[in-house]
């Protein structure tokens, strides 16, 4: 991909940058929706990232997705103004943040996740700001379709059992998702197919 030339001047790709860098969401005083005019700026940021991680993945990274990892950089950027900022009505919240329509495969999992691994600790915020918050279990029915980005998130809305664990099934992955149950202290909060998955792989490593 030819790398395009662009002064980041704007709300989404800013955000997007410092959530990367620091792990922080800029806010604004008022709901700024994702611009598909940034969308192939994020891409680029986030592939960028995508190749930081290809340093430390204990195997074979598999290929890059644009549309899972801006899919989940749309979901974040989105979800963390919702926090505080309701110019958007409950019944807007599916057409903000959408479902992920894409084809769920390893690539997708770890691409959506530079982004999708903060969508938990968002939920947290809601959830603590309102019990009653129509939010949440919108956020928690998009994040039931990514197991590894929801480890150690203990759902309060009534879902069925997590989504497409089955990608999951590589030994590089049952390794990741080990490494993330311990990094979150994760191992009381964890679905049975969760738990199924990656407690061999802790027992074994005396975790």
């Amino acid at each position: 991909m030819q790398e395009i030339q662009f002064n980041p001047n704007t709300y989404f790709f800013d955000s997007i940058d410092m959530l990367c860098l620091r792990g922080d969401m800029i806010l604004h005083s008022s709901f700024v929706a994702a611009s598909e005019d940034e969308d192939e700026f994020v891409i680029q940021l986030l592939q960028k990232e995508y190749g930081k991680f290809a340093l430390h993945f204990p195997g074979t990274l598999p290929d890059f997705d644009p549309d899972a990892a801006l899919f989940g950089a749309k979901t974040v950027f989105t979800a963390a103004q919702l926090l505080l900022l309701r110019d958007v009505p409950e019944s807007g919240f599916e057409q903000y943040i959408p479902v992920y329509a894409g084809n769920m495969h390893l690539g997708a999992v770890l691409s959506s996740d530079l982004c999708l691994r903060f969508l938990p600790e968002i939920i947290d915020h809601a959830h603590h700001i309102d019990r009653h918050d129509d939010l949440v279990p919108h956020l928690e029915f998009l994040l039931n379709a990514w197991p590894y980005s929801s480890i150690g998130r203990r759902f309060v809305s009534e879902l069925p059992a997590p989504e497409n664990v089955e990608v999951l099934h590589t030994e590089s992955m049952r390794i990741l998702c080990s490494e993330r149950v311990i990094e979150r202290q994760a191992q009381h909060r964890l679905s049975e197919e969760m738990k199924q998955f990656v407690q061999p792989f802790i027992e074994n490593y005396g975790y």
